[in-house]
This record gives structure tokens, C-alpha cells and sequence, in this order.
């Protein structure tokens, strides 16, 4: 299985398409510091109020960069890696190898759920030095429905508790394309069908109002304004989805 996680991983970032979406991520990081840097901030995307500073400019940033990356790049990457052996007409020697069938796409999860997690990592350490290096500085600050004075050290934690709530968003995503892109063999519709979902599930449902508004159910979840039913839909989205597309992969015949 380890074996599986590393090729698949090694795969991802081998591919030169990646490798430009990558710069892509890092391309709207920078120009989400740029854009959020003459405006105000908003927990919830209705009131601009919130004067940003050194300590809280990161989280702000994330919201104006963040759907290339949850709306475009991830698509992309998950149905790329779920469906590239199918597409190189190679899927029957990859499956002769001694696994499980549902280790395969168990395999692919794993690797994009790190793949993932490096695109946050990078996109927190850009906001981060930008918000240090441009933003007034200051000792202490306030986030969202919490009545305490955050000093540097305490501010960062806070920071990556919420870049870790992005990073199971992102997670649900990933389980939800997973299972689009072994319905969907064709990548475009997959990816485009990925992206209609998110927008559609998004956009007109209050239970998946987390997939647009992800930057305010972060916030509200660290304030504790956040219904706990939505952390429920979130984990079981995350656990369901893979759990349906590890079966369907399984029950699959590729072969024909």
C-alpha cells in the first residue's frame, strides 16, 4: 500500500500539469495578498468591518484566493489522478498488480489528500510573510465571536486551525470527485460536473452552504457560532464519498 501511495504521489507532481497549477496557486496567493491589502475584511462575506492587521491578514487573504484552488485546481487534479490509467490505456496492467481493487483508489486519495495539504501549506506560508512583511504590525488581535486578545504565537495557531478546516473542505472535494470521476470516465465533463456540483450544492442548499462560504464556516467553527450538524456533513461527506467511490471502483469492470 505504501508503494501504491508513493508511485501515485511521484505521479501527481510529475505530471507538467501540476506542476502549472501549482504556479497557479501560488500566482492567486499573491494576488489575493495584493487585492485583500487595500480592503477591509468580513467574517461573513456581508459586513467589511474588520481592520486588517499583521496578526489576522492570512485567514483574509485565503477568502479572496480561494476558489481557483477549491473550484478549479483541485477538480483537476483529483479527476486527472483518478482517471489517468484509464486514459493511457493502461488500466488493465496497473490492476494485475497484487492489491485490492480498493486499495487503488484508497492509494489516490491518500496521495491527493497530501498533495492537498502542500497547496495549503504553501498558500498559509505566502499570506503569512505577506500579511508579516506589508500589514501594520501589532502584538495582539481579536477573531471572530471570541472575547480574548491573541498574542503572535496564539494568532498563528488560530491561523492554522483554519487553514485545517480549509484543508477537510478540501478533503470533502476530494471524496466528491472521486466519485464523480469513476461515474464519469470523460475528464472534462468530470471536471465540469465537479464544478457544477460545488456551485449548485453550494450556491442553493443551506446543509453545503461550506463549499462557498468556506472562509466564514471557518471562522464561525473557531468562534463556536457554528451549527455542530455542519461538522457532521462535512466528516460524513469526507468517510461517504470515499467510501462510494472505493465501491464503485470495486464493482467497476474496466475491463471491457
Amino acid at each position: 500500500m505504501k508503494k501504491l501511495i508513493a508511485s501515485e504521489f511521484q505521479r501527481i507532481w510529475i505530471n507538467k500539469k501540476t506542476k502549472i497549477l501549482l504556479m497557479l496557486v501560488i500566482i492567486d496567493a499573491f494576488f489575493g495578498c495584493i487585492w485583500e491589502f487595500k480592503y477591509y475584511g468580513s467574517y461573513d462575506h456581508v459586513n467589511y468591518n474588520v481592520i486588517l492587521n499583521s496578526l489576522n491578514f492570512s485567514p483574509f487573504a485565503f477568502g479572496e484566493g480561494s476558489s481557483i484552488l477549491f473550484y478549479l485546481v483541485l477538480p483537476i487534479v483529483v479527476i486527472d489522478s483518478i482517471n489517468y490509467e484509464r486514459l493511457i490505456g493502461a488500466f488493465r496492467m496497473y490492476m494485475i498488480r497484487p492489491y485490492e481493487k480498493y486499495q487503488y483508489i484508497l492509494s489516490k486519495w491518500i496521495a491527493l489528500s497530501l498533495t492537498m495539504f502542500m497547496l495549503m501549506v504553501i498558500v498559509f506560508i505566502i499570506s503569512i510573510i505577506f500579511g508579516f512583511i506589508f500589514m501594520p504590525k501589532v502584538s495582539t488581535v481579536q477573531f471572530y465571536n471570541i472575547d480574548y486578545d491573541f498574542s503572535t504565537i496564539v494568532a498563528l495557531l488560530y491561523i492554522a486551525k483554519f487553514f485545517l478546516i480549509q484543508f477537510f473542505i478540501a478533503m470533502f472535494i476530494v471524496s466528491m470527485s472521486t466519485v464523480i470521476a469513476v461515474i464519469i470516465p470523460n475528464s472534462v465533463i468530470s471536471i465540469l460536473a465537479v464544478i457544477s456540483l460545488i456551485i449548485g450544492l453550494g450556491g442553493f442548499t443551506s446543509y453545503f452552504k461550506f463549499l462557498v462560504r468556506n472562509c466564514k464556516y471557518a471562522f464561525y467553527t473557531l468562534g463556536n457560532a457554528e451549527p455542530i450538524s455542519q461538522h457532521f456533513i462535512v466528516a460524513a461527506g469526507i468517510i461517504g464519498f470515499l467510501l462510494i467511490g472505493m465501491l464503485l471502483w470495486s464493482k467497476k469492470d474496466y475491463f471491457n
